[in-house]
């Protein structure tokens, strides 16, 4: 995610290297050409580029914005653990939806839920089954949440998703296991 720059940068902060693209620009409405790139996105004339001119403050401030409004939002303290993650998926009959299972990775957990990379969308208010390795603690092996959101990575393949825990047993088991690690 972009921030905004404190002092002259050498490169455009909008410009994504690895994936030749400007952040400032989603869904295909400008993409710059390599003159383009060359004069403004990798060098510090990027100020004087139309698209930076135009959007560059409304995009720093709606980031400031929604930084401020996602500090407080919160229940629950995280912690940064890496785990691989197996999630099927349910019909709301409660049946298994697919019988392919999505293999996930944990950036981060909380007592409510944790925050995912996977490789493919996964649709908000989807229940699925979560299913940790044998490295977690029994009662956190598996249980039930929600998809509460999924967004593309700009710089990165794949999503990140917030899942929502369901159950006491695994919020609480959760909070246990937090605890411990504190």
């Amino acid at each position: 995610m972009a921030s905004k720059p404190s002092k002259k940068s050498d490169v455009c902060p909008f410009w994504a290297s690895d994936s030749m693209k400007c952040k400032l620009c989603n869904d295909g409405l400008f993409i710059p050409l390599e003159d383009h790139i060359k004069i403004y996105c990798k060098t510090e004339n990027h100020p004087q580029c139309l698209q930076y001119s135009l959007y560059a403050d409304s995009h720093f401030k709606s980031l400031e914005k929604s930084a401020g409004l996602l500090k407080n939002r919160r229940k629950h303290p995280r912690i940064e653990v890496h785990h691989k993650v197996t999630l099927i998926k349910f019909a709301k009959s409660g049946e298994i939806a697919t019988h392919y299972p999505a293999i996930a990775k944990t950036l981060d957990v909380g007592a409510g839920g944790m925050r995912l990379v996977v490789d493919d969308i996964l649709p908000t208010d989807t229940e699925l089954q979560f299913a940790f390795d044998d490295s977690f603690p029994k009662p956190l092996q598996s249980g039930i949440g929600k998809i509460e959101w999924c967004n593309k990575q700009l710089d990165e393949s794949g999503y990140h998703a917030g899942l929502s825990f369901h159950g006491k047993e695994t919020i609480k088991a959760m909070e246990f296991y937090l605890g411990v690690h504190n």
